[in-house]
């Protein structure tokens, strides 16, 4: 008769336990979705926190990372939770679930470090930008989706306007970025007929408008970059630079409240001069 080996017996130990957690798995599952479980669930809960209790399984911190602008109560009051309860009661997918649905948060992980401590950490929405919307003023984040709250400054992010502002601001700002001494200047971008933008440079109110094109508003950006650092553009006393069309160059400059705006066609080798309105093929 052949003899097991010891040696033959412990080769197949991790298959028999991967078998056995399979199989107390498959259980697990089927107990908790039995009809037996629906009806006994408040008494196996009653006892589950019981025994908790018994156990010193109580909840005393709850310790959270992340957080930076979603304020102590408001979290605490989302949880929902007490200090000296069953850390067992504690319904994690419910917490999640909550959490996620406040403004700031984006994702979250939520776990118990027993035997005391709730630890929640969370991901926040980063903002990029502030969306006015009917006189409105809200956050936008780094994936172009409003964040549901309010603010009433800007914190030196740039203003955007138009409907469908939010959702094209990070591409808006990633061509921005490229040219990092004329993005300083951006205070606010315009939405036209969801199709293009208007870069309001230096002052919202008061300062140069530049009008990008519906296609490549990148190349145009760089174009003016370029402009202002050969040919001091920027510095003159302008109030509008058309980008529109890429064979032309059309710049309003300021004037003294009692002249009339000229326009005048000049070649693109052509010095520009200090007034007037005036294209450049």
């Amino acid at each position: 008769m052949h003899t097991v080996k010891l040696q033959d017996v412990k080769s197949f130990g991790p298959f028999a336990t991967a078998f056995a957690v399979l199989l107390l798995s498959v259980l697990v599952v089927w107990f908790l979705n039995s009809a037996f479980y629906a009806e006994k669930k408040e008494s196996f809960l009653f006892f589950l926190h019981n025994t908790a209790l018994t156990a010193d399984l109580r909840l005393n911190e709850v310790y959270v990372r992340g957080r930076f602008k979603t304020s102590q109560k408001e979290l605490l009051d989302t949880l929902h939770v007490e200090r000296g309860m069953p850390i067992t009661a504690v319904d994690l997918q419910r917490s999640r679930e909550a959490l996620q649905r406040l403004p700031w948060v984006k994702t979250v992980h939520i776990e118990r470090r027993l035997p005391h401590i709730l630890y929640v950490q969370i991901k926040e929405r980063i903002p990029v930008a502030v969306w006015q919307n009917k006189g409105v003023y809200r956050p936008v984040d780094s994936d172009g989706q409003p964040i549901e709250t309010f603010v009433k400054k800007l914190n030196g992010l740039p203003l955007v306007l138009g409907t469908d502002a939010p959702e094209k601001t990070p591409e808006l700002l990633t061509f921005l970025a490229q040219e990092p001494e004329l993005n300083k200047r951006v205070k606010a971008a315009v939405r036209k007929g969801q199709r293009r933008w208007d870069i309001l440079l230096d002052d919202i109110e008061k300062g140069i408008t530049v009008r990008l094109p519906e296609k490549d508003p990148a190349s145009a950006w760089g174009r003016l970059a370029n402009l202002d650092r050969t040919e001091g553009l920027l510095s003159r006393k302008i109030t509008l630079v058309d980008l529109r069309q890429p064979d032309k160059l059309i710049v309003r400059l300021e004037e003294p409240p009692t002249q009339k705006s000229k326009k005048k066609a000049l070649p693109a080798s052509a010095p520009l001069p200090v007034a007037a309105e005036l294209s450049v093929p």
